[in-house]
C-alpha cells in the first residue's frame, strides 16, 4: 500500500530540513511494530530501537525500509535525535482527530512561542486524524515540558483534541511515535501534508535546499 514518496508530501522531508542545518552529525531512530486489533496495540510486538545516521538517511533509504515490511507491520519514526553524546526530540503532536485549520495554526502558534522553537509546525493528514511535526528540535531537559503543554491543549467539556493515551506511552519509552508507512488495513492513508503554521505549503517542496546553520534548532539550548 506504500505509495511512492515525494518530498512535498510526506514528513521526510522535516529530516532533510534537520539535516540540511545540523550536517551528518545526527543520529536518527525508529522502529518496525505489528498492527493489533483495537484496544491491543499497546501490547503488540515491536522491533528494538532502530538508528540510521543522517549521512545514510535518504529517499531510497526509507523506501527501501518500507519494501522489508512484513505484512502486518508498520514502521514508526521516533522523536528521539543523538547529537554527539546528547539527546534531543524531534517536537510532535498525534491529534485525536483532524482539527480545524484555524485550530492547527492556534496550536502551532502557541507551542512555538511557549517552547521558543525556532520554527512551526507541518502538519499531516493520515487519513482518521493529523500528526504535526516541528523541525526544531528541543532538548532532552525540555522534552517532558513540551508534552504537558501538549495536554494542556485537553480543555475540561470539550471533545480531546490531543491524544493522551499517546502521550503517556511516549512519556513512559522515553520517546514519541508516529506512523510514517501505509501498509496494512488497519490504517487508511501514508501521511500527507495538509498545512504549516507559519511557512507556506511551498516551502517544503524543495529538497536539498540548506538553511542558515541553527534556524531549525538551538542544539544549545
Amino acid at each position: 500500500m506504500n505509495k511512492r514518496l515525494s518530498f512535498g508530501s510526506h514528513p521526510f522531508l522535516l529530516l532533510e530540513l534537520i539535516v540540511a542545518s545540523s550536517g551528518p552529525d545526527l543520529i536518527f531512530t525508529y522502529s518496525r511494530y505489528e498492527v493489533a486489533p483495537p484496544g491491543l496495540q499497546e501490547m503488540a510486538p515491536r522491533s528494538d530501537v532502530l538508528r540510521v545516521s543522517a549521512s545514510e538517511l535518504t529517499l531510497n533509504w526509507v523506501s527501501e525500509r518500507f519494501a522489508e515490511l512484513g505484512p502486518t507491520e508498520e514502521l514508526a519514526w521516533h522523536s528521539l535525535v543523538e547529537y554527539r553524546g546528547s539527546n534531543f526530540h524531534i517536537p510532535m503532536i498525534d491529534f485525536v482527530n483532524q482539527p480545524t485549520h484555524c485550530e492547527l495554526q492556534r496550536i502551532g502558534n502557541e507551542l512555538k512561542a511557549e517552547m521558543k522553537l525556532n520554527n512551526q509546525f507541518f502538519f499531516y493528514d493520515t487519513g482518521r486524524s493529523f500528526h504535526g511535526y516541528s523541525p526544531t528540535l528541543i532538548p532532552e531537559h525540555a522534552w517532558s515540558k513540551y508534552f504537558g503543554r501538549l495536554l494542556v491543549f485537553n480543555k475540561r467539556d470539550h471533545l480531546p483534541v490531543i491524544d493522551s493515551r499517546w502521550v503517556g506511552h511516549a512519556l513512559l519509552r522515553g520517546f514519541a511515535a508516529l506512523r510514517w508507512s501505509h501498509n496494512t488495513s488497519r490504517y487508511q492513508a501514508i501521511p500527507g501534508l495538509v498545512s504549516s503554521s507559519g511557512f507556506s505549503n511551498s516551502s517544503l517542496v524543495e529538497p536539498g535546499v540548506a538553511r542558515n546553520k541553527g534556524e531549525l534548532f538551538n542544539l544549545t539550548r
